[in-house]
């Protein structure tokens, strides 16, 4: 098993989520002693990017679809971790990437929405796509190629995907204890990302708002600066927002 630990980051491209990135990757740094390399995945206008060109009509969010992308981006050689960006961590990041993957192609919580299972957090064995998926330039264009992706996958009888530890995708605190807590409620969010085009709400748990704004305060208390997230700042999104 490698003992760098490859982790991709959906987020977006013009600093509507500093705050939690900044929070998020001070917190998973804190809990590791592996050498982490992170892949924070943006849209952005530069064309000659990776993530450049993906339609993304029908994205709730700015990167909805680029975790189809992970496994051409490595290669297909090795594993590689995604997860949304809002998210805090409270466990060694590594013990997720060096899972028993049952020769699965790739691990996600089961859950109750889109069919069975939850790709806010993958563990890819990204091997197991060669040849076996399309390349990325052939489907990055089609509006419904993320949502058919989803409905490919998350069948709970699908032979491909294997169940992880739903500790590591903890919605609004669901699961507890949680490895990972994700703020996947995009109306309750603390820092009230400005695509979000619903209706901003309070989190029904303060105690977990106190856990973001605190990790935001620790990591600027060990120099982590927050402009260091902004992005682009000039990336127009065609997304639903909600």
């Amino acid at each position: 098993m490698s003992d760098k630990v490859k982790l991709f980051i959906g987020s977006s491209a013009n600093g509507e989520d500093a705050l939690i990135e900044m929070a998020y990757e001070y917190t998973l740094r804190k809990n590791t002693k592996r050498d982490l390399e992170i892949v924070w995945m943006r849209q952005t206008n530069d064309e000659k990017s990776f993530w450049h060109g993906f339609a993304d009509q029908n994205w709730s969010t700015p990167f909805s679809g680029f975790r189809w992308a992970v496994p051409e981006y490595c290669n297909f050689e090795g594993r590689a971790i995604y997860t949304d960006c809002d998210m805090l961590n409270f466990h060694d990041i590594g013990e997720l990437f060096d899972m028993d993957m049952e020769d699965k192609w790739m691990l996600a919580r089961n859950g109750k929405r889109f069919g069975g299972k939850e790709f806010c957090v993958i563990l890819f064995d990204c091997e197991k796509f060669k040849d076996r998926m399309a390349p990325v330039e052939e489907w990055k264009q089609e509006p419904t190629s993320h949502h058919q992706f989803i409905h490919t996958f998350a069948r709970m009888d699908n032979p491909y995907v294997g169940e992880l530890d739903p500790a590591w995708n903890s919605h609004d605190g669901d699961i507890v204890p949680f490895f990972q807590l994700h703020f996947t409620n995009m109306p309750t969010q603390p820092w009230k990302p400005e695509w979000f085009t619903g209706e901003p709400v309070e989190h029904p748990y303060p105690a977990l708002v106190d856990l973001f704004w605190n990790a935001v305060d620790c990591a600027k208390d060990v120099g982590y600066k927050v402009e260091d997230y902004f992005g682009e700042g000039d990336v127009k999104y065609g997304i639903i927002g909600k």
